[in-house]
């Protein structure tokens, strides 16, 4: 998305506008990885991980073009530009901060079903282990003759 045209004012806005809306977008895709976390959905958490890709990306890209925006104005015009973006600038740190939040949520459920698993599989390496002394006993050879 290329936007040049005369007021690089409006253009700067419009790119915050979107980018804050791809964090919208990410927020929800966090509340539903933590669902999909929460109810053991692989085939859902694979999907909505690489919807959430994609929208980082998008995201990544707009910062790119706001950087090249912001890039030849002039220090008076960052600050009025600061000044009309301020309100925009508070909600997408507002957003960020509830991704980041939601991430670390996530990021402990999946280290607590991480032990979990990791302790059944201890758990039946051991009942194995134990299991092991009440196979098949092998025949006792007679301790006399060879021919019994």
């Amino acid at each position: 998305m290329n936007l040049k045209n005369n007021d690089p004012k409006a253009s700067i806005l419009k790119l915050l506008r979107i980018e804050k809306d791809c964090y919208d977008q990410i927020l929800d895709l966090q509340k539903e990885q933590l669902l999909a976390i929460e109810q053991e959905d692989e085939k859902r958490l694979d999907a909505v991980i690489e919807n959430k890709d994609r929208l980082l990306k998008t995201a990544g890209n707009n910062e790119v073009q706001l950087k090249e925006a912001l890039a030849p104005l002039s220090r008076e015009s960052l600050a009025e530009v600061g000044k009309q973006a301020g309100q925009l600038k508070m909600e997408i740190e507002s957003v960020l901060a509830q991704i980041i939040d939601m991430e670390n949520n996530c990021q402990v459920e999946l280290k607590a079903r991480k032990f979990i698993v990791q302790d059944k599989i201890l758990d039946l390496k051991q009942n194995r282990s134990l299991l092991k002394g009440y196979g098949k006993s092998n025949r006792v050879k007679p301790k006399i003759s060879k021919s019994v």
